[in-house]
């Protein structure tokens, strides 16, 4: 077993935001999880959709220009589902968030998703706000970088995707994590979560797609060279971060975890 992405490892991915980019032909990304995530999916879909899929009229035109530019990427017809989104949702691991910027407003704000599998975040608290309110809490997200991120989506060009990573330890495998009690003792094996987000811009409506494909490995999964590496990635975060990322007592476990590779 080995891992798609080792972000934390690389450092071109590494120093947010981390911008890369990206061929076309390789936006969507499937795996060997393909069949186990599509289950989840497409069960999502059909028993929590108010939790996994929501939507402003005001989207409904990019919306159907997403479902488009799928249906293209695949090359199969999209399942039956009574929003594009949802449609979609069905045919790729993954989520789809779309971002807006209308006249006279200074950034894009979140406009529709179809989100199966959130890291410790709701849709529900997110949809209508700007790109710098939905990343509120996140510990690190200075003006600096907040400048960076808004210039980073008036930038997105129509043919010319892009993509990042990033990554967190958890202490279970659960895809779908919506806020809520998630600080719980898991399974007894830490993972590392890594999201590939992609960024593409939508030609017709102008829209900018942040795609999510997300991974989820064990951390025996890691070489012994990323191992070390997210060591010493974990141990000089501050408090803020620590508690951003899932609290002291996981921060602890994952140290120990990396411990033996650290030290090797």
């Amino acid at each position: 077993m080995t891992v798609a992405h080792a972000p934390w490892a690389e450092p071109r991915l590494a120093r947010k935001p981390g911008v890369q980019p990206l061929d076309p032909a390789a936006w969507l990304e499937p795996g060997t999880d393909t069949a186990a995530q599509m289950a989840r999916r497409r069960a999502l879909i059909e028993t929590a959709r108010g939790t996994v899929l929501a939507a402003l009229p005001e989207s409904a035109p990019a919306q159907a220009e997403l479902l488009d530019a799928v249906v293209a990427h695949v090359g199969t017809e999209a399942p039956p589902d009574p929003s594009p989104l949802g449609r979609a949702g069905r045919m790729v691991q993954e989520d789809f968030c779309i971002l807006e910027k209308r006249a006279g407003e200074g950034e894009y704000r979140l406009t529709a998703a179809i989100l199966c599998f959130p890291s410790r975040w709701s849709l529900a608290e997110k949809l209508g706000r700007p790109l710098t309110r939905i990343h509120a809490p996140v510990p690190d997200y200075t003006d600096d970088l907040a400048a960076r991120v808004n210039r980073l989506f008036d930038g997105v060009r129509t043919g010319r995707p892009l993509w990042r990573a990033n990554w967190t330890v958890h202490p279970t495998d659960e895809l779908h994590q919506p806020s809520g009690d998630w600080r719980h003792a898991g399974e007894g094996m830490l993972h590392i979560r890594v999201e590939r987000q992609t960024f593409l811009r939508l030609p017709r409506t102008g829209a900018v797609v942040f795609g999510i494909r997300t991974h989820v490995d064990p951390l025996t999964a890691l070489t012994a060279a990323q191992a070390a590496s997210l060591h010493a990635a974990l141990a000089p975060l501050g408090a803020d971060e620590i508690a951003y990322r899932g609290g002291a007592a996981l921060h602890r476990d994952a140290l120990a975890a990396l411990a033996p590779f650290a030290a090797a």
